[in-house]
């Protein structure tokens, strides 16, 4: 009878926390609408953005939570987020981002992409974990040991510029700079899950050597890429060669390889022990690349709504569970220790320094024209927030390493909430200082590229127009997707 009651229980607070979460994503979609109205004529516009709103609505549950002590459905929370996020909210998110971007200037850009979302992101976890480790050998601070230095370095580093992207679409900023961070964006977050885990092996197995960590790193991005692109290939494929007898078919058919493949994308890698979010997100860019063109046009409008209503109701379920941490979970403020937070906090900052201006520098280097100049690159600086996938990670560690892993809780939580509420209130105003907006005629005219590195691109370009695009992609699909690309330019 023990066991039943318990498991009653159980069931009673996990019912009751997903019942608030439902409750609190109808209020929060219910005030930004209303704040989307009133916004246009007020002066504080440019300082308040939909991130913040439904963060601070997460504090209020929190608080609300405690006055009544809701423990249990606290802890549901707590226990539940790190997998429902990772597993669930995540892969769409992603996925939804990967297809519905601008696959031109994606594609134009796509070495610059990832030099930032990878071998940036990879010196922001050496400088932070560095910083961390020396910070806590000076016996003033919380120390860190290497192994668990570099466990949340590789959590933290994980940018989540929701926000950034959010102002991005109110703004019409230069499209250069906007695929960079959209870019950068659904690629970071897949680098540092990656770095996390093999961090995790290297805590776990510290014997097999540093060099062996990033090499199985790169071993398994890699794989987990060509595994996402050839899903994707294959998804297109079929769409091509799918049955014309009828149109009910033919919807159906769309509905179901649009949302089913990316599963099965992200299953497949995880199960052979790779990068699931990796592949979701590189059979969303091949998937936005082949097999969209293939879909029919009532297709394309339903699936991109369709992924864009769960994306954002996914991101605002991750801000309410930021706001609601803050406030209702046993945080670890005397054990982390002001010292520890301001040389964490200051290592990510100098860490996104050294990413953005060393990989602009290789960048620039090897563009001759179109170089990202210094505007760009501070807002480039400005835009690395922290928040849900480094929040969930953190989440992890917890249960992982106790002690250790509530105080990266800890600082997550407080460098997340710094993130959202006084970097977010600036992205607009920095927009307009730096002058990155587009010119009032709405044209931005980028140079075309010269030298090696542009013959290369040109030479990858014309291989996937006769080899791979001609047999992925119907004609008439085709040229229409084209004529529709040209009218964005």
């Amino acid at each position: 009878m023990g066991t039943e009651e318990q498991d009653d229980k159980k069931t009673a607070s996990i019912s009751d926390a997903i019942l608030l979460m439902m409750a609190l994503l109808v209020l929060n979609q219910i005030i930004i609408d209303l704040f989307n109205r009133i916004q246009k004529t007020s002066p504080i516009k440019k300082f308040i953005n939909p991130p913040m709103i439904t963060t601070t609505i997460g504090i209020l549950a929190g608080i609300v939570m405690n006055e009544i002590e809701a423990d249990n459905a606290m802890n549901q929370i707590r226990k539940g987020f790190s997998s429902l996020f990772l597993i669930v909210l995540l892969p769409p998110i992603l996925f939804e981002s990967a297809v519905n971007m601008e696959t031109q200037p994606f594609f134009q850009h796509f070495g610059t992409i990832h030099l930032y979302a990878i071998f940036g992101t990879l010196i922001s976890i050496l400088i932070t974990t560095g910083m961390i480790y020396l910070g806590g050998l000076t016996g003033f601070v919380t120390a860190f040991p290497l192994n668990l230095a570099f466990v949340y370095g590789s959590l933290i580093s994980a940018t989540d510029p929701v926000s950034v992207i959010g102002a991005l679409k109110s703004m019409e900023i230069e499209k250069m700079l906007s695929i960079l961070i959209f870019g950068e964006s659904i690629l970071n977050d897949a680098v540092s899950l990656t770095s996390y885990e093999a961090a995790l092996d290297f805590y776990n197995d510290s014997d097999q050597g540093v060099g062996w960590v990033i090499l199985g790193f790169f071993f398994e991005f890699i794989l987990s890429i060509i595994i996402g692109f050839l899903i994707g290939c294959l998804s297109a494929y079929i769409l091509k060669k799918r049955n014309e007898d009828s149109q009910d078919s033919i919807a159906e058919l769309e509905n179901i390889i649009m949302f089913i493949v990316p599963w099965v994308s992200y299953l497949i890698a995880e199960a052979l022990e790779f990068s699931g979010i990796v592949s979701i997100i590189f059979c969303g860019i091949s998937m936005a690349r082949y097999a969209i063109p293939n879909l029919s046009k009532s297709g394309r409008k339903s699936i991109s709504k369709t992924y864009h209503s769960l994306s954002s109701t996914f991101e605002n379920l991750t801000f309410l569970f930021i706001g609601i941490g803050l406030i209702g979970f046993d945080l670890y403020w005397d054990q982390m220790g002001a010292g520890l937070f301001l040389i964490t906090f200051f290592a990510i900052l100098f860490a996104r320094l050294a990413n953005i201006v060393s990989m602009s520098f290789i960048a620039n280097w090897f563009r001759s024209a179109n170089k990202i100049n210094k505007n760009q690159q501070v807002f480039l600086w400005f835009s690395g927030f922290r928040g849900a996938m480094a929040y969930a990670l953190s989440l992890e560690s917890c249960l992982q390493f106790e002690y250790y892993g509530n105080i990266m809780l800890t600082m997550t939580i407080l460098i997340a909430i710094i993130n959202i509420y006084f970097q977010g209130a600036f992205i607009i105003p920095l927009i307009e200082i730096l002058n990155l907006k587009l010119p009032q005629d709405g044209n931005e005219e980028e140079k075309p590229q010269v030298g090696c590195l542009a013959r290369c691109k040109y030479a990858i370009g014309q291989f996937d127009e006769k080899f791979i695009s001609s047999n992925l992609i119907k004609q008439e699909e085709k040229k229409d997707i084209e004529l529709q690309d040209v009218e964005k330019q």
